[in-house]
């Protein structure tokens, strides 16, 4: 299969980068720091909407690649499977510099509680 066309699927996870240093990233939940749902939440960007979540896929990348020139990010993995579940599409966006990228396409602002509730995995790098 060519990695610029991946197809992605309920079985896949994806990797979303967080900001470490920006405190709305983050909550506690029983003392434990967590990627907050505002880690998942489309922006506005030069007064445009981001066409989606950037990502990146599990399944051609690594999570220390993923972090590589974001020193000051952590990890969280979601499930593929989620916003799938919930009707929106996942599409893998290759660049130039990362085979993995993708999207979750079209504004997550309405599922990103929902997102940082499906989180499986933090990594957390210092």
């Amino acid at each position: 299969m060519n990695p610029q066309n991946y197809l992605i699927k309920n079985e896949d996870f994806l990797f979303r980068r967080v900001s470490k240093k920006n405190p709305n990233y983050w909550k506690e939940i029983n003392g434990v720091k967590v990627p907050s749902s505002f880690a998942f939440k489309t922006r506005l960007i030069n007064g445009k909407m981001e066409d989606g979540l950037s990502v990146n896929i599990a399944a051609l990348t690594t999570v220390k690649k993923t972090i590589e020139n974001f020193p000051n990010d952590a990890v969280a993995e979601i499930p593929a499977s989620y916003p799938l579940s919930l009707g929106y599409k996942c599409i893998h966006k290759a660049s130039k510099n990362n085979n993995a990228h993708a999207i979750i396409e079209g504004d997550t602002n309405p599922i990103a509680r929902e997102l940082s509730k499906a989180i499986t995995q933090v990594f957390n790098f210092e």
